[in-house]
């Protein structure tokens, strides 16, 4: 009588993720840090460029260099919350979002040299900074 042989599971390869993935997970955990940052303590949050406000899950986190750049795309300086009037249907107003940066001491003309930086990514980088503001979110929701 012959005797069938274990059947062994197959090993499965981990296909990787796909860089576009990393970027999509980054930008949702880079765009809900940037809004509750600059959110009180009921987390209410002021636009940038029109001071409306309302809860940080309603407003937008608005680039100044807009995100198409990836070199200042995940920029804490580039970057501020924004409602969707100002973001998308003004363009998200970079005169007055200018005038505002200058007010902080942000310095324009070196963030404006970074976006024509040569940038290039890996999974690795991606996973760092998912990494870094997934802790921060983290420790805010603790």
């Amino acid at each position: 009588m012959a005797t069938k042989a274990s059947k062994q599971p197959l090993e499965r390869k981990i296909k990787a993720k796909p860089l576009s993935w990393y970027k999509k997970k980054l930008d949702a955990l880079f765009s809900q840090y940037i809004r509750r940052k600059y959110a009180d303590k009921e987390g209410q949050v002021k636009c940038y460029t029109c001071s409306f406000k309302k809860l940080w899950k309603e407003l937008q986190n608005g680039h100044w260099i807009p995100r198409n750049n990836l070199a200042t795309r995940f920029s804490e300086e580039n970057c501020r919350p924004q409602c969707v009037a100002c973001n998308l249907y003004q363009r998200g107003r970079p005169d007055v979002f200018a005038v505002n940066l200058i007010k902080e001491g942000v310095d324009l003309e070196a963030l404006m040299k970074s976006k024509y930086c040569i940038f290039k990514v890996d999974r690795k980088w991606y996973e760092n900074l998912i990494e870094k503001y997934q802790k921060i979110l983290d420790e805010r929701n603790s």
